[in-house]
C-alpha cells in the first residue's frame, strides 16, 4: 500500500514536509514492494491492494485498527512501524475520524501499561533511564531503583535458555499459548528453577509451575479497569471468592511482607491513592 501511495503520489506531502522524518528512506525501501511482488505473499490479489490503497489515501479521514495478531508476531514492532508509516504519509492523525487505533488483546491491559507494567517505563510512561523520573519514584517510594530497562517478555524467554533468569512470578498470562514461538517458551518454562504462576485457571503456562496461586476473577473483587481510549470504570465485587482463591493485590502484599517490605495496603483503594499520587492521568479520577 505504502509503494502505490508513493508511486502515485498520492500521500499528504504537506504533512510529510511538516511532520513527518525519514520520508526519502521510506521510498526507497518500498520501491520493489509492488502489489505484484507482495501478492503471492500476503495471498491478496493486486488490484485488491491497489484498491484499498487509494481508498485509504484519497478519504477525508481513515482510521488503522489492529489487535494483537499484528503486534505478537514474531516481527510486531515491524508491523506496528509500518501501520504508522502509512497512517503518517497519508495525513491520516490529529484529526477527527482518523488516527492508529491498536485494539489491546484483554481486558484493562490499558490500564495496566498505564501503571508502569512496561519494562522500560514507569508508570504514565515516564522512561526508566530518565534520571528525572528515576528519582521522583525512588522519593515516592523510598528505595533506590535500577537505572537500566527490564526485559520484554521475548528477551527473558531468551534470558532463561542463556541461564540468565532462573525464576519467574508469572501473574495473570499464559505465555505457553500466547506467545509468538510456543515451543520455544516452553522449552524455557522447563528450564526455570522455580515458577510461580497467579491465575484464575489451571492454564498451560500453570501446568510448568512449581507453585500455582489461586486469584480472583473479575466478579468476584472491586477494582478499576481501563479502556483504549482512557475511560475508567469502576467496578464492584459481585461474587464471593471459591475456595482458597484471593485478591491478586493481597496475595502480592503477603510476598512483599514475607521479603521484609513495609506494605500496608488494605485494598484497592489504597493502591488507587498511591496511582494518584504519581500518576498525572489518574488525578481527576475519584475512586468514589
Amino acid at each position: 500500500m505504502i509503494n502505490v501511495i508513493i508511486s502515485e503520489e498520492l500521500y499528504n506531502a504537506a504533512y510529510v514536509r511538516d511532520h513527518t522524518e525519514g520520508f526519502a528512506e521510506l521510498k526507497d525501501r518500498t520501491t520493489n514492494t509492488t502489489p505484484e511482488a507482495m501478492a503471492p505473499i500476503c495471498g491478496i490479489q493486486p488490484e485488491v491492494i491497489r484498491d484499498v490503497a487509494r481508498g485509504y489515501a484519497t478519504a477525508n479521514g481513515a482510521m488503522i485498527f489492529w489487535g494483537m495478531g499484528v503486534s505478537q508476531h514474531t516481527h510486531g514492532t515491524d508491523n506496528a512501524r509500518c501501520l504508522i508509516a502509512l497512517a503518517l504519509i497519508c495525513g491520516h492523525i490529529g484529526r477527527p475520524g482518523a488516527g492508529l487505533h491498536p485494539l489491546r488483546g484483554q481486558n484493562n491491559v490499558q490500564g495496566a501499561s498505564d501503571a508502569g507494567l512496561i519494562p522500560m517505563m514507569y508508570p504514565d510512561y515516564r522512561l526508566v533511564e530518565d534520571p528525572s523520573a528515576r528519582r521522583a519514584y525512588e522519593e515516592l517510594w523510598a528505595t533506590t531503583l535500577n537505572p537500566e530497562a527490564g526485559l520484554t517478555v521475548v528477551e527473558i524467554i531468551h534470558a532463561i535458555l542463556a541461564d540468565e533468569i532462573r525464576g519467574m512470578y508469572i501473574m495473570g498470562e499464559n505465555p505457553a499459548m500466547s506467545d509468538p514461538d510456543t515451543h520455544h517458551t516452553r522449552q524455557a518454562l522447563c528450564k526455570l528453577n522455580h515458577l510461580v504462576v497467579q491465575d484464575i485457571f489451571f492454564t498451560e503456562t500453570a501446568a510448568f509451575a512449581d507453585v500455582i496461586l489461586p486469584a480472583s476473577a473479575w466478579p468476584e473483587k472491586d477494582g478499576t479497569v481501563t479502556n483504549t481510549d482512557r475511560r475508567v470504570q469502576i467496578g464492584r465485587k459481585a461474587l464471593q471468592m471459591p475456595g482458597d482463591a484471593r485478591q491478586d493485590w493481597w496475595i502480592i502484599q503477603e510476598i512483599a511482607s514475607r521479603l521484609g517490605l513495609d506494605w500496608s495496603y488494605s485494598g484497592p483503594k489504597d493502591v488507587h491513592t498511591e496511582m494518584q499520587k504519581c500518576m498525572p492521568s489518574m488525578e481527576h479520577i475519584s475512586w468514589d
